[in-house]
């Protein structure tokens, strides 16, 4: 099923809900298809634990076997991540200390990337935010798909236009080339509305995730937030995550899944 597809997730400022997203999505795959599913957490400025304990390596302790290029050994490079799901989804933590977060070369990222890619059948990469250093410029560059995830804050708007022009177009990449997802969703008068953001930034429409007040409760109880029972967080992550899959021809357990239209993805709802 290997088809060297990399998927990569980015904000344009913190708390945007980015990381839980992105571990929601590979959950959502895992679950829904047979594909088995690596998650890079190359944000720099995070380990990424809070949603899961126990990782067994750090990507910092990785930077010595990146360096020399010596993960070529499948079996030893898949001890790195933590198996969150059975024999489907994995995930390697990132940096163990914020001081670390400029220490690696373009391509040493490179070598990650293409490794994880001869791993599994599709990677997930969590790029963060703060996307001036070697492992999350190359998580975007690399990327054959990429999403942004922005929230209802007007300096998540106003921070991802000057996110486009500094850097994104520095690296050839256009508005045209980025999927954006509107998380935390909340319809109030007070909030900007999906539409209104959508104009901002210049795209049709934006895929929407539905606000949950369990967001903090998964950061405490350390678990990813699509493991909650709440129906239209889930239906939203599973929509997003079936999208993503039939993108890249995965195959589905559940056949009818994978022949749905693509349903919320940008707001429109399947018959």
């Amino acid at each position: 099923m290997l088809n060297n597809t990399v998927v990569t997730f980015f904000s344009s400022n913190g708390n945007t809900g980015l990381t839980n997203t992105v571990f929601s999505v590979g959950q959502a795959i895992a679950k829904r298809t047979h594909a088995k599913v690596g998650v890079l957490c190359l944000s720099g400025l995070d380990d990424s634990t809070d949603y899961f304990t126990d990782p067994p390596a750090y990507l910092d302790t990785l930077k010595p076997r990146l360096a020399g290029k010596m993960l070529g050994d499948d079996a030893d490079f898949l001890s790195r991540f933590k198996e969150v799901e059975d024999g489907q989804l994995f995930i390697l933590a990132g940096n163990s200390s914020r001081r670390l977060d400029r220490v690696y070369t373009v391509s040493e990222i490179g070598y990650l990337i293409e490794r994880a890619k001869e791993v599994f059948d599709i990677v997930l990469i969590d790029a963060g935010s703060q996307l001036d250093n070697a492992q999350s410029v190359q998580a975007i560059y690399a990327a054959d798909f990429r999403y942004a995830v922005l929230t209802q804050q007007p300096k998540s708007i106003k921070r991802y236009l000057q996110l486009q022009g500094d850097i994104l177009s520095a690296l050839s990449i256009k508005r045209e080339h980025v999927t954006f997802i509107l998380n935390q969703y909340q319809e109030k008068a007070t909030l900007m509305s999906e539409k209104q953001i959508a104009k901002e930034v210049d795209v049709p429409e934006m895929f929407t995730l539905p606000y949950t007040d369990h967001g903090v409760i998964s950061e405490i109880e350390n678990r990813i937030l699509y493991a909650y029972q709440q129906p239209k967080y889930q239906d939203a992550v599973n929509q997003l995550a079936d999208s993503i899959a039939r993108s890249v021809a995965l195959v589905f357990k559940d056949m009818e899944s994978g022949k749905r239209g693509i349903g919320r993805l940008f707001g429109k709802k399947t018959g």
